[in-house]
């Protein structure tokens, strides 16, 4: 009993293994955030050409190639270049190829072309698929939920393929050719591209700024590549005034010197008053003084007085 549950659970490894590495039937793609595989796509006319580049390698023996239908497919016919040096660790490939993708010729949709490296006992491998686009609308700017005005508004428009979770790398290979991307407020038959007065679109983002009420509204991406146009849309409402805040002090005084601080005020207040009492007294003293004085001449004899006296004797 205890060996069939040992192997039961094994299986259950397994399936659960197998079930992470393929989502909807197509392998994950395994990468290096330093050396890749990094594969870009230009469309020129009907012909598509796939760049996979492999960087910081440090194994003179290492290989890239283009293969067909997944990484362990067949292999397609590429150009490749190089450059840098393995002992500095700075050794980059870059495979080429190319296939049309419309036109006499024309590839299948839904075709897969992975970048495959190998060094050592190494594999990485990325992955693209000719296919409609797979728009996403994604909110880059401001990172918070609600919305003020006066916000700058960036909003994206990046190709997930399938992934459910924009917010995560694909894990299935994006679709080629790359999509142009264009934006409008609200839904529209035919497409205007009309966009409100502040509302820009650079680097096929949709950028907003000094956010209003006339701003309002549900901004549309227009995805377009070979195949079809997909949209996706992002809903601008529920406006807020931004809430009122008192910045922070840059510093918070120590307990010494706020009693520092106390005491020099409570010295120069003291100085204050005892400069007043010695005002007042000094100005009393001087009244004094200054009536006795005139009561003392006030009461000796005058000169004439004194005369009369004299001549009376």
């Amino acid at each position: 009993m205890e060996k069939t549950t040992t192997q039961r659970v094994r299986w259950i490894c397994l399936c659960l293994v197998f079930a992470t590495a393929l989502h909807e039937g197509v392998l994950a793609a395994v990468t290096d955030a330093d050396t890749g595989p990094f594969i870009t796509d230009s469309l020129d006319g009907d012909m598509l050409e796939l760049r996979c580049t492999a960087e910081k390698l440090s194994d003179p023996t290492a290989t890239i190639t283009w293969h067909q239908d997944g990484p362990n497919g067949t292999v397609l016919a590429f150009a490749i270049s190089s450059d840098g040096d393995a002992a500095a660790g700075t050794l980059k490939f870059t495979a080429t190829t190319s296939f049309n993708v419309s036109g006499t010729g024309a590839v299948a949709k839904d075709t897969t072309y992975a970048c495959k490296v190998v060094f050592g006992a190494t594999t990485l491998w990325q992955a693209v698929v000719t296919g409609d686009p797979t728009p996403r609308s994604l909110r880059l700017t401001p990172d918070r939920a609600q919305l003020y005005y006066g916000d700058i508004l960036t909003l994206a428009c990046p190709n997930y393929g399938s992934q459910t979770d924009p917010d995560t790398l694909p894990a299935d290979p994006l679709t080629v050719p790359s999509p142009q991307v264009e934006w409008q407020v609200n839904s529209t038959d035919p497409w205007t591209g009309a966009l409100p007065a502040g509302a820009s679109v650079e680097d096929s983002q949709l950028i907003i700024t000094n956010l209003d009420d006339s701003h309002i509204g549900e901004y549309y991406c227009r995805s377009t590549n070979t195949y079809s146009a997909k949209f996706a849309f992002y809903d601008v409402a529920d406006l807020m005034v931004a809430p009122i805040t008192t910045a922070a002090p840059t510093t918070t005084p120590t307990s010494g010197t706020l009693n520092n601080t106390g005491a020099i005020v409570g010295g120069v207040i003291g100085g204050i008053i005892a400069a007043i009492i010695l005002g007042v007294l000094a100005y009393f003293g001087c009244q004094h003084y200054s009536k006795s004085q005139t009561a003392r001449i006030s009461s000796q004899p005058g000169q004439s007085d004194e005369e009369g006296k004299l001549q009376s004797s």
